[in-house]
């Protein structure tokens, strides 16, 4: 975001993307996910430091440690942590690009992968704070903190393909997608917000689950009730 902001302050050069092939190809890559499928490919598929937090999250429950599950109420407040965060560095870099990249220090990918711990003791004590939180909740950080996750949930609306699938019942009366949706992107009347769904596909594959999907189960138990109508009675023999 910062890199755009600087093409911008500086009559767009493609330079000053070009600088860095890597991230040029990979901001390339965003934006035509971001087009086709919003936001999910990068945060669900892609993220390093999402990945980290999931592998940590996954080990935490093979080890039973207790979840906490962030009410919901409280839930929908803190996504707007992200874009308060984006937004203040939206504002510091019209001001001042050097200040901005300071403060992007917030995102902890600079400490953990690119330097691998090997900095000042706040930058790791941080770090290690996102991690650590993550034995407890899923992917907080990403779910609350996240200005890059931010940046890329905005233009999310205008994708071309809505592919995850519903059904009627979903929401009403069907809450279990949205019961199990460990990012908590399942509004309570069944919809999906795209701009927080991290397109894990946990409720696509209960939607195809003929033995899970409770408007399947509903469906099957219906028709087996059918069958069992429409099924003659056997004659009862009577013995001379």
């Amino acid at each position: 975001v910062l890199t755009f902001m600087k093409a911008l302050m500086s009559d767009f050069h493609w330079q000053t993307f070009l600088l860095d092939p890597i991230i040029f190809c990979l901001w390339i890559f965003i934006a035509v996910t971001i087009l086709l499928w919003g936001r999910g490919i990068f945060c669900g598929w892609l993220c390093p430091f999402g990945a980290l937090q999931e592998l940590v999250g996954e080990l935490a429950v093979k080890l039973k440690i207790p979840q906490y599950v962030v009410p919901q109420a409280i839930h929908e407040r803190l996504w707007a942590v992200k874009y308060l965060i984006l937004l203040a560095l939206f504002g510091m870099s019209l001001e001042s690009l050097q200040t901005a990249e300071v403060y992007a220090e917030v995102e902890p990918f600079k400490t953990v992968f690119l330097l691998s711990f090997d900095r000042d003791w706040p930058f790791i004590l941080y770090a290690s704070a996102l991690i650590l939180v993550s034995v407890f909740s899923r992917k907080v950080y990403c779910r609350y903190v996240c200005p890059l996750g931010a940046a890329i949930a905005i233009p999310s609306g205008i994708r071309l393909f809505d592919w995850l699938k519903r059904r009627k019942e979903c929401g009403e009366p069907c809450q279990l997608c949205a019961v199990e949706c460990e990012i908590g992107a399942i509004e309570k009347n069944g919809d999906i917000n795209l701009r927080e769904c991290h397109h894990c596909l946990d409720c696509q594959v209960t939607y195809q689950n003929e033995n899970k999907c409770p408007p399947l189960l509903a469906k099957q138990k219906k028709l087996k009730r059918k069958k069992q109508q429409a099924t003659p009675a056997e004659p009862i023999r009577i013995m001379d």
